[in-house]
């Protein structure tokens, strides 16, 4: 099982992110039962719309998963192939753990991407962090400048 905590990061600082993703995975990494309730999180991360979290999963992933349940705010969505994932939301991140194929953490972060570029995924146990659409072009006063990684 692959657990995630995935964040949206505020327009104004994922400039400030980029290149510096280490140190955020490191923070949220740090003490990741609170992780949520620190003021850097709440200083750098949106809060999550419910509503469009909620859109981005039954629209985008409804079409590919023929089981989606809802209970105790907690989706569940079974594929018979590739397995199942589990969201819940809280505050400022979403929890998901999947169960099964790596097409299930594709087909979540493409869900996703769709209705944001700034989501932020840290992989628990694994050391593994990055954002779920890659970042290929950010407006710098005024023009776009291409980051090359």
């Amino acid at each position: 099982m692959r657990t995630y905590e995935i964040y949206k990061v505020k327009e104004m600082y994922q400039p400030f992110v980029i290149g510096r993703e280490r140190l955020l995975y490191d923070l949220l990494t740090e003490n990741p039962e609170n992780s949520e309730n620190l003021p850097e999180v709440h200083y750098l991360c949106e809060v999550l719309e419910r509503q469009a979290i909620n859109e981005a999963i039954l629209n985008n992933l409804g079409k590919l998963f023929p089981i989606i349940e809802f209970e105790n705010n907690e989706y569940k969505l079974t594929h018979p192939v590739k397995g199942s994932i589990s969201i819940s939301l809280s505050s400022y991140a979403l929890n998901v753990y999947c169960d099964g194929s790596r097409m299930l953490d594709l087909d979540l972060f493409v869900a996703l991407s769709e209705s944001g570029n700034r989501f932020f995924a840290v992989m628990d146990g694994y050391g593994e962090w990055g954002w779920l659409k890659p970042v290929k072009y950010m407006k710098m006063r005024g023009h776009e400048e291409a980051l090359f990684r």
